[in-house]
Formats: structure tokens, sequence, C-alpha cells
């Protein structure tokens, strides 16, 4: 991807794709190149990282990081794509990866301990928060899930056999005599039994929910989302709904663009085009059929479907779509009972069978036929239900009695018998031997996951990790792992690592002891944030105007609260902000100013971590994730993009706006940041701005994964601003941590993308999300 085009008043990004790109060279001839290839080794493309992060919602899905590292790893083979949320440049010249993860560390543990991490401050500058981990936090990374069995729990890559020794197409009709004995080993089985049952006991649960990526109340990644409202207790005969969407690619990812609604008769009650709130990058025609001039006339919003689909739902219903967790995160809404037929017709390993195949096996019918432009939802929609109901109706049994994995295998064997693909197959439907009558085509499997594509491609992963007492879990055949006694041991043999594998995950866990007191830990970042946004003002005259005094420090951000301190000879006030920026910019600009003729001091509550929070500050302005960032406040009305497009228009540099929504009702703030190409631009940004002086300005302190976060910190009572007690020793496990990653990565080849996660943790005392650093190793170091 080449260099973003600089802001204009007609066309513009409102939000990036960061770049770690120098100046374009020329391109050196060749006869200037030395036959050794050393100088053609210097002037070659570098790999380089252009992630999307500059906007409101960054969290970064487990699967999500999954996508990068196949891609990291194997490029365009093995169904692999370009991740939306990241681009890899130059993905042939990467060397290998390397993962380093921190156990039982969260995002949490960065920012308390932000001065005892220098170093990987330093080396990465791309950085994102990761939701609460599962209970097989690598097996996601890596694309080895767990499955259920009998009701025991084993990772599925333990397991793992040749698709040979599964049954063969001959298998395709059945005898009415055939028992459940024989599909005893099917997925199908193996999940939900063999008996027949309601549509209850197919619904998904909250960890599997979670574990899918679908939005939950109370999940970050989540947090302006609208519910939809159907809180009622479901039962076997609760109403389906078939839903299916259509999405384009906007700077901030897949965008709605249109809806479809079927019930339970299959009757369409819903089918609406959507105009994105953001400028389309890619129509996404070939699978949406939606064009330009389809949407021009289209007045339809987000918000209005939003509307309308609560309208239109009862309070028990039961949405089914097939990978429902992208219709409804592209809706931005939560409903909490949901059939997922792509995890209903379970498969092997994870993997899910299309749509399209299911239609044409399990029920006989033609969907997004390549003769029409795009899918129709509606027609999906319709599908999925069919695809439910006939589940329901059935049971798994008879499912499992399609054996769907043999007839896709023998239509995709590139050595099996043409017949095996044209003639017309016979499976078990309603009970009696359906022909179709159309020949079925070959059909692409689900991407399979990196494990699989790595170990059908002769590699392994390799795993590293301290020993104790017990093997854990992640162990497989498929990975060539390295148990250690000691983390001493761990890094020792991690920065032996001359030639990594294609992929190296190095698990450092150097005890409990910072996993303990969570609650604690809790409390005390709390609070520091807390201290850190709140400032105090005074003295007032006793007749001072409460209003007057609110509108002169909303110029500054946000407030949280303002409250009277009047038990002092004369009044002050506590003012709580919710952003950091706006609180420095409040002691910056408005001490030893006047408000209603009194002249005021503004400062922090002074008490021992005053000390620190300023040097944090000063760290946090400087680091290289906000060098080229400010941070601008006063506006009067409420912006748009648009707003903001007319009014920054004049500074060419610019290269994208962050405008943060309230995460209690969604609006859009007073309040905006801005990125630039260059820190100087920036720098002579906030000089201009401060000097028209209508609106305020400075440095941004917080990345947007920071900001977002702090806007769940709850405020800190006069009686809680108090001095926590000391971390017991955590500064110097945090400190020693910082210091094996850099030795890690200083023993790294050049071209080596390396992540650091901070894997979270979930626990029954408190859930932390987890939080992730990412960068690819220059030539240099």
């Amino acid at each position: 991807m080449g260099e973003e085009p600089s802001l204009n008043t007609h066309k513009r990004r409102n939000c990036y794709i960061e770049d770690e790109t120098e100046p374009k060279k020329k391109r050196v001839k060749s006869e200037d190149q030395n036959i050794n290839g050393s100088t053609l080794h210097k002037h070659k493309k570098s790999p380089r990282l252009s992630p999307a992060l500059f906007r409101d919602n960054c969290i970064i899905q487990h699967q999500q990081i999954h996508e990068l590292l196949k891609y990291a790893c194997l490029g365009k083979s093995c169904s692999s794509a370009q991740p939306s949320w990241c681009r890899i440049h130059h993905q042939k010249r990467l060397g290998s990866v390397v993962i380093i993860v921190l156990h039982d560390l969260a995002q949490l543990h960065f920012y308390q301990f932000y001065l005892h991490f220098p170093y990987l401050r330093k080396l990465f500058k791309h950085r994102f928060s990761m939701p609460v981990p599962s209970s097989d936090f690598i097996a996601t990374l890596i694309g080895a899930e767990e499955k259920v069995t009998s009701g025991i729990k084993e990772q599925e890559f333990s397991s793992l056999h040749p698709l040979s020794s599964l049954p063969g197409p001959a298998d395709t009709a059945f005898s009415s005599g055939e028992t459940g004995e024989t599909f005893k080993h099917d997925p199908v089985i193996l999940k939900y039994g063999n008996k027949r049952l309601g549509l209850t006991r197919y619904l998904l649960s909250q960890e599997e929910m979670r574990k899918n990526n679908y939005p939950l109340v109370g999940s970050p990644d989540s947090i302006d989302y609208v519910n939809s409202g159907c809180s009622r207790e479901i039962t076997d005969d609760s109403p389906l709904f078939g839903l299916d969407c259509e999405m384009c690619l906007t700077d901030k990812g897949s965008e709605l663009t249109r809806i479809s609604l079927v019930d339970a008769n299959g009757s369409c009650i819903m089918d609406e085009l959507v105009k994105p709130d953001n400028i389309i990058r890619d129509y996404m025609t070939r699978f949406s059929g939606i064009t330009r001039k389809l949407l021009l006339p289209v007045k339809m919003k987000l918000k209005d479907v939003q509307h309308k689909l609560k309208s239109l739902l009862p309070p028990n219903a039961v949405l089914v779509g097939h990978s429902l967790d992208n219709d409804l995160r592209a809706l931005q809404m939560i409903h909490p009972h949901v059939i997922d037929t792509a995890l209903l017709f379970a498969r092997e390993y994870g993997r899910k069978f299309r749509l399209k195949f299911l239609a044409q096996v399990v029920l006989g019918r033609e969907i997004q036929t390549e003769d029409r432009m795009g899918h129709c939802p509606a027609e999906d929609a319709r599908a999925t239900l069919n695809l439910a109901q006939y589940f329901i109706h059935h049971g798994p049994e008879k499912v499992a009695q399609l054996q769907l994995h043999s007839i896709l295998r023998s239509m995709n064997n590139p050595n099996g018998s043409l017949a095996a693909q044209e003639k017309t197959l016979q499976v078990k439907q309603n009970g009696s031997l359906l022909p179709l009558t159309t020949p079925i085509e070959q059909q692409s499997e689900e991407p399979h996951s990196l494990m699989e594509s790595l170990y059908s491609d002769g590699k392994k992963i390799l795993y590293m990790a301290r020993i104790n007492g017990v093997k854990e879990s992640v162990s497989s055949k498929l990975l060539e792992n390295i148990w250690c006694s000691s983390e001493e041991e761990v890094l020792k043999n991690a920065c032996s690592l001359a030639q990594p594998a294609s992929i190296s995950i190095v698990k450092f866990s150097p005890g409990d002891r910072y996993s303990q007191g969570t609650e604690e830990l809790h409390e005390r970042s709390r609070s520091m944030f807390s201290n850190m946004m709140t400032v105090f003002a005074g003295p007032f005259e006793e007749t001072f105007c409460l209003e007057s005094v609110r509108r002169v420090f909303r110029t500054c951000g946000p407030i949280k609260s303002l409250k009277v301190l009047s038990q002092n000879y004369q009044p002050y006030f506590c003012v709580e902000y919710s952003v950091l920026e706006a609180a420095q910019l409040a002691v910056e600009t408005l001490d030893g100013g006047h408000i209603n003729g009194c002249c005021i001091k503004v400062q922090r509550l002074v008490t021992e971590q005053t000390f620190n929070c300023e040097v944090l500050l000063k760290a946090m302005e400087e680091d290289a994730e906000n060098k080229d960032v400010i941070y601008v406040s006063g506006f009067k009305k409420s912006l748009t993009e648009e707003i903001l497009q007319q009014r920054f228009s004049h500074f060419s540099d610019l290269k994208a706006v962050f405008l943060p929504a309230s995460p209690l009702n969604g609006k859009a703030a007073k309040y905006c940041f801005l990125k630039f190409h260059h820190f100087q631009s920036a720098a002579e940004a906030i000089d201009r701005i401060t000097g028209e002086g209508e609106l305020r300005c400075r440095k941004a302190i917080t990345a947007c994964h920071l900001h977002q976060w702090l806007q769940t910190v709850e405020p800190c009572g006069p009686q809680e601003r108090q001095v926590l007690p000391k971390e017991d020793g955590l500064s110097d496990i945090m400190e020693s941590l910082d210091s094996n990653i850099m030795q890690v990565y200083e023993n790294l080849p050049a071209n080596t993308l390396c992540l650091v996660l901070f894997s979270g943790t979930n626990s029954s005392s408190r859930s932390l999300p987890g939080f992730g650093l990412m960068g690819i190793k220059a030539a240099c170091g």
C-alpha cells in the first residue's frame, strides 16, 4: 500500500493505516548490482506492517491475530488473505515469526508498570488491546481449538489423523437399517449426541459466543453496541428468524450495506440497503452485489436499521445465521440467543462448511450462483433458517448420516473420479433418497487453520516454555516442544534460535506472584488514572457561578464529574475529566487564570503518586506511538467527520482524524485527535491552533486503545484518593521481563515479525483484557 493521501475537503481517510516505510528510493539498475547479490539485497524492499489502529475501537480479536500469523507464514497460499486490520507489505521477504507470550499479564500491567518497560516501548510502536483470553489462548492463536468429547475437553490437534483415513465417497448413500453406532465418531454426534432435541439445545452458550467473537454485554469491544432487547427466556417454541447481511470495506473496516431478515415461514420481513457512515473503499460487489449506483439514493443509516430490527424482533426471538458474529458486528448489535449454522453442522478440527455447500447438499437448493452478481442476503437468510429447522426437526443422527465431509472430499479430490463430481449424488433427506438433479460443483473449503496449513506443508511450530511439573496441554506431534526447567533456561534457548521455525512461541511465566492480588492491582490502577484525570481548582468567592466554572473547564475536554468542596474557608472545585489530555490542559492553561474575578490555582492532588504521575505523563507524551498526534478540544458543537475535514483542511500534512464516541450514548465527542505524517508538522499545528485562540490543543498522551480503556475507569471519591500499598516486588519482575524480551529481540534475524502478547487473565476474581505489541525487526537491528 502506498503513502496515504493528505487531507483535503473532498476526500480523505478518517482512519489511517500506519506505515513504517521510508521515502521511496529510485530503483537501482541491474547493471549496478554486484554479482554476489549484496548490492541487490541492500536495495530490496523490506517487509513492513501497516496496521489500522488509529480508530475508536482498536481491540483486536484472537482470530484476527491468527489471520495475521497465517498470512505472515503462508502468504496468499492455503486460502490465506491479507487481514483487514493490518497489511503486511512484501510478505515474501519475511524470515519467520516469533511470538512472545507473557502468561497472565494484561493491558493493566503494561500501563500500571509503564515506566518499567522501556525496551518494549522503544522496540514496538504498533500496539492494540485484546479481549479476555479463553482457557486455550495459545491454541486459539495457532488454530487448535478445543473440542468436547463425552463431556471431556481434548485438544483437537492431539488427535489429528490424515484425511485419507476418513470415509470415502462410496459412503454417500445409506441403507435405512444403519444405526447411530456407525456414526458415533462423527463431529455432530460427538457434540450433540444422537437424540433429537429442541432448539434450546442448539443455542450458543455464552462461552461459545465469546470464543467465536460474538459481541457480548460488558465486552470492551462492544461498548457502543445496541442491545436487541430480546431478553425473555427461550423455549423450544420460541420463533426463529434468519438473518444475513452484506458489507463493504471502508476506512474503519467492514460496514453494513444491506440486511435481510426472514421469519420462521421463510417470508422476508426486512430487506434494506444501508449507506455506511464512512467513505467506501471497496463495494465488494462480487460478493455483496452492491454498487455505487445502487447506494447513491439510499438514506437508510445504521441507526435506522438498528431501530427497525428491534421493533421487528419479539422478546423471545432466536436469530439464525451462518457465522452470525460477522453480521451482528456489522449491525453493531448484541443479541443473546443465536443458532449459528456454521457451528451447528460441526466438522473436524473446528473447520466450517460453506453455506452454499450446505444448502446444496442438505436442502437440495442452489444459492450464490455465478450467473448472479453478488449474494442475495434474503436467499442466504432463508437457507440458514431452513438448515437450522432441518437440524432441529431431524436431529443430529440424521445429519451425521449425510456424511457431509465425505461428499465434500469427493467433490474436491483432484485425483478422484470425475463421475463423483458430475453424476447425480444421492443423499438421504427428509427420510427418503432425494436425487440432486444438478451436478454439484467443486466446493472450496473454509480456510484451514495455521496449524493445519503448516502441518500439511511438513512444518512444525516451535513451542518453548517452562514446565511446571506436568507438561502443559499445548503438546502435540504438530509442535516441536522445548520444555525448560526455569525462566532462565527459556531465555537462554530463545536467544539461541539462530534460525527460528516458521513460528516460534516463547512463553514467559515467572511464577504466579503477579497473577495474585489482581483485584488490588486493578484498584491501584483505577486510583492512579483517576487521580491523573482529576484536578483541584480554587479558591473561589462564595458567590461563584457554577455554570461559568463548568463552561471554562469544559473547554479542556469532557468532564466526568464536578464537585464543590465547601468545607474549606473558601470554595474549591474537584474536576474529574474522562480524558488524560483534558486534565493536563487544565493544569497547563488554567492555572493562574481568572474565573468570576478570582485568580485560581489548578493542580492535581499532591500525594506520593503525584511525582510518579509527572514522569509517567512525560514518558507517555514522548512515546513513539504519540509523537505525531495532537489533542484538540473546545469545540462548541457536536462534531462529525465532515466538520473536522473542513475545519482542518489547511493542514496539508494531516494524515488522519480520530473522533471518539461516548461509551454511554455513542454520540461523537467535542474533542478529537489529529495524526500527522511528521512530528514537526504536529508541533507546528499545536502552535497554530493555540495561536488562533478559539480551541485548546496539546500533544497527545493516550493512544487510541488506551483512550477507549480509560473511558471505563470509574471515578474515585475523595476518600479513595489515597496512596495504595507499594507493589511487592512486581516492578522488579516487570523490569526483568522487559530485559528478557529485549535480549530475545536482539538475537532475532532481520525481517522477523515479532509479537509480544500480554495474554490477559480470566479468573473468578476478575477478568482482564490482553494487550499486544508488534513490529518487524529491521536489517539494521
